[in-house]
């Protein structure tokens, strides 16, 4: 599911992203220039092979490949963690941030709004079940949402005070076609429910990030036509392990450019 519990080049890039510092590193703390926080998504679930079993970072996750394009990707580190809300962001990802730090990533807010639970709901249950879930989830993400990504982005600041911050968005997860064979339990009420939910965190998530100064990559244009019920999906299906989430297409064809292009923007 999309919001579940979740470099010196080559290996050293690979360690670094898993959390494992190289051999050479362990007697002193390298200073990351690039640090990804997050949840599933900004580690990578969906497009396994895993590098660790807890927090299922994947090589194929957008920090690896963000890495491996930017001038700060000599020393990289990825926090993210599947299943990580607001709350273990800034709680237990942020040790790696310093003064040093040039570039932080930010994916996270799906999980506050319980987004796995209530997608549970949507496909076992009727369209009525689906609205009434999909209503309180758009409830919380206009209210509470908001102050607990205010306290994310402060929090990412006052540890790297000279970083440029890009907070992600989400993509749909599905395409509105009449039909949808592939995931039979989604109705067209429901999937229109659905992605009008992301839509709105993704509003959300885009205001507050202006509003604390920092950039924010709007990953739904690449992902256009590539949702779930279309013919090129970039995300994985009901049935794959690590459920609606995008795919390694997805993350090196709509996660990586978009945010080259939130961080080519301020150069």
């Amino acid at each position: 599911m999309l919001f579940h519990r979740l470099l010196a080049g080559g290996i050293g890039v690979l360690a670094a992203v898993a959390g494992v510092a190289p051999a050479a590193a362990q007697t002193a703390a390298p200073a990351y220039t690039y640090v990804a926080v997050g949840d599933s998504v900004a580690a990578g679930v969906g497009a396994p092979p895993y590098l660790d079993p807890e927090c299922l970072r994947s090589s194929n996750g957008y920090p690896t490949l963000l890495a491996s394009t930017v001038e700060h990707g000599a020393a990289s580190r990825s926090e993210a963690c599947a299943g990580a809300t607001t709350m273990d962001v800034v709680s237990g990802q942020l040790s790696s941030l310093s003064r040093q730090t040039r570039l932080v990533t930010v994916t996270v807010g799906g999980n506050d709004l319980e987004f796995s639970s209530r997608m549970a709901t949507c496909m076992q249950g009727t369209d009525a079940d689906c609205t009434a879930v999909v209503e309180a989830a758009q409830a919380f993400t206009t209210g509470q949402l908001r102050g607990r990504l205010d306290g994310v982005y402060r929090a990412v600041r006052q540890r790297a005070p000279r970083a440029e911050i890009v907070a992600t968005g989400y993509p749909r997860f599905f395409e509105t076609t009449a039909d949808c064979a592939a995931v039979p339990p989604a109705s067209l009420v429901k999937r229109k429910a659905l992605n009008e939910t992301v839509d709105l965190l993704n509003r959300v998530i885009a205001g507050q990030a202006r509003r604390a100064g920092a950039r924010f990559a709007d990953v739904q244009p690449r992902f256009t036509a590539h949702g779930l019920c279309g013919a090129d999906p970039w995300i994985t299906g009901l049935t794959d392990a690590g459920a609606f989430h995008p795919t390694a297409v997805g993350y090196r064809a709509g996660y990586l450019p978009a945010l080259r292009k939130a961080i080519d923007c301020r150069r």
